[in-house]
């Protein structure tokens, strides 16, 4: 856990500069893909920049108390469990009872000027969710299964969420949600028969869906959306003329012409697209070396974890994170049909950014906690007390700091 990784000393430090370093890209392709459209609707062309600069500060506290000062079992406590689980459905609910509509969904909840998207902490809470419920059933080897009651009641609730958030309407986010649960119950280990089941299920539900006729043309303009590039093709074909429009080095930066309200969510879900005109295949590709790195220190670190529920943590953190950014990417670029994900640092979206900057937190206190139990197992092993080592001091029974 604690070896040298790649240029870094430990996967710890990867993650954190990943983290800057997506986020300075960020704050670049925030503005330069919103200040037209922020001009447009309030007279300041950094009104999108100051407030993504504002939710990361937020978002930059939780990592820090996260990651540094808490012990991410105190989050997996059964009392911990239903306060996420009920706090959650309220949110969800308060949202479809007093949010503000936009574009036809009610997603949002306006508190004091600043927005909170409720579906976005979904995802959060079903990771911790799971990584309470499941990671103590493996812990005790008790069995768990999907239609084996207790050991589905994550999945009925997640259940919940989702039909919360269906209702909004936010069907892709929705679908996010359940899908997130049932990757936990793969982490997990459910048995494999299962696994084949879900995917025999997948397989119908989409055939039942393709019968109806609007969604089969859905599908064909998906495939091919330039059969209707002024209609329902409209945005796709905007997203990959103006991927195409950025070559190999890119168009000179703030000068992509997608941002002159070409491309809608040109500074939200299709913020890579913005990205991939200005810094052309070249900044794609080193875009995506980011992501692939910061996947394989998450990788590392689960697979380096021996908590159970500290790995289901970091497991389901690497899904929900490089996940989404990789779906972001499918989707800007046509391979998926628009779900309506962000991509991880790149896009605007401040609850998103919170949560992700909160899950990377938790990765981060799991790693300090296996390592202060790394080198408690080997000053034991050594006959030394831990107390004498000044690098680690015992907090309590169940909680270390250490200063990496």
């Amino acid at each position: 856990m604690r070896e040298r990784f790649m240029l870094w000393e430990n996967p710890k430090d990867a993650i954190i500069t990943l983290m800057i370093l997506l986020m300075v890209i960020g704050c670049v392709n925030v503005f330069s893909a919103s200040f037209v459209r922020a001009e447009a609707m309030t007279g300041n062309p950094y009104h999108f920049l100051i407030r993504y600069l504002g939710y990361s500060a937020v978002g930059g506290i939780f990592f820090w108390l996260t990651g540094f000062h808490l012990n991410y079992k105190r989050l997996l406590s059964r009392r911990f469990y239903i306060i996420v689980a009920a706090a959650t459905v309220l949110l969800l609910a308060a949202t479809l009872a007093i949010g503000t509509v936009v574009n036809g969904s009610r997603r949002w909840i306006y508190i004091a000027g600043f927005s909170l998207q409720a579906s976005e902490l979904a995802k959060i809470s079903v990771i911790l969710m799971a990584a309470s419920f499941l990671g103590d059933r493996m812990q005790k080897g008790k069995r768990f299964g999907l239609l084996l009651y207790p050991s589905n009641e994550p999945l009925l609730i997640s259940l919940l969420f989702a039909g919360l958030i269906f209702l909004q309407p936010d069907m892709g986010t929705a679908t996010i949600v359940f899908a997130l649960m049932l990757g936990m119950y793969v982490l997990a280990g459910i048995p494999k028969r299962q696994i084949s089941g879900l995917a025999l299920i997948g397989t119908l539900v989409i055939g039942l869906a393709m019968l109806a006729p609007y969604r089969r043309a859905r599908v064909m303009l998906w495939l091919n959306p330039w059969e209707d590039p002024q209609g329902g093709g409209y945005q796709m074909t905007q997203s990959l003329t103006a991927i195409g429009s950025g070559g190999l080095t890119g168009l000179p930066w703030g000068q992509g012409s997608g941002k002159f309200f070409y491309l809608p969510e040109a500074h939200t879900d299709f913020a890579f697209a913005i990205f991939c005109q200005e810094w052309g295949y070249v900044g794609a590709l080193f875009l995506i070396a980011c992501f692939v790195v910061l996947a394989a220190a998450l990788f590392t670190i689960a697979n380096n974890t021996k908590d159970r529920r500290g790995y289901l943590l970091v497991a389901g953190s690497t899904l929900f994170l490089i996940g989404q950014a990789a779906a972001n990417m499918a989707m800007v670029t046509g391979v998926l049909p628009v779900i309506g994900v962000p991509l991880l640092f790149i896009s605007y979206g401040g609850t998103s950014l919170i949560t992700n900057m909160f899950a990377l937190g938790l990765v981060i206190s799991v790693y300090r906690s296996e390592c202060a139990r790394e080198i408690m197992e080997e000053r034991v092993a050594a006959g030394l007390p831990p107390e004498e080592d000044d690098r680690l001091r015992v907090v309590s029974s169940n909680r270390y700091r250490r200063p990496f």
